[in-house]
């Protein structure tokens, strides 16, 4: 990862997330099941949705829910950051605060620092070890982006 995207990802917008489920698939990693297939909603629609749209968005992919669970898991995603909401009439119209790819990097960060703040070292050494079995043509990429990061002034982290 080119070292502007490592700074995009530390100035990414902060959606309030406190769990990361390492077992689940995708988004479920980070947000669970229904709430990972509204967001996949929100993402592709260009014009702001409310409950019933979402809805029908879901069913038209063979997945149901009851507009009150919608709304809730509206209102959760609403709370958490990821969604922005205005009311129009009588209902919510919610359109996404972040992208897919600012989420997954900011959870990414927030999951490394986590690791790194508890247990530095040995996440370190596992990374690095992790890397070497399962990906060994990333180890240059991540010493060209240590040597690259060396060779630059150092920056205040932001949390």
């Amino acid at each position: 990862m080119p070292a502007g995207e490592v700074a995009a990802m530390k100035e990414a917008k902060q959606p309030s997330l406190s769990v990361f489920r390492p077992r689940n698939e995708g988004l479920e990693k980070m947000l669970g099941k229904l709430e990972a297939q509204i967001m996949e909603v929100m993402w592709l629609n260009t014009a702001p949705v409310c409950v019933e749209d979402v809805r029908g968005a879901l069913a038209d992919t063979g997945k149901s829910a009851a507009y009150t669970t919608i709304m809730t898991t509206l209102s959760r995603l609403f709370s958490k950051g990821l969604l922005a909401r205005e009311m129009k009439g009588k209902a919510y119209y919610y359109t996404p605060r972040v992208s897919k790819r600012e989420l997954t990097s900011n959870v990414t960060k927030q999951v490394i620092d986590g690791l790194l703040a508890a247990f530095a070292e040995p996440a370190m050494a596992y990374f690095v070890e992790a890397l070497n079995d399962d990906y060994p043509d990333k180890l240059g990429t991540l010493e060209a982006l240590i040597q690259d990061r060396k060779q630059q002034p150092p920056q205040s982290r932001e949390g």
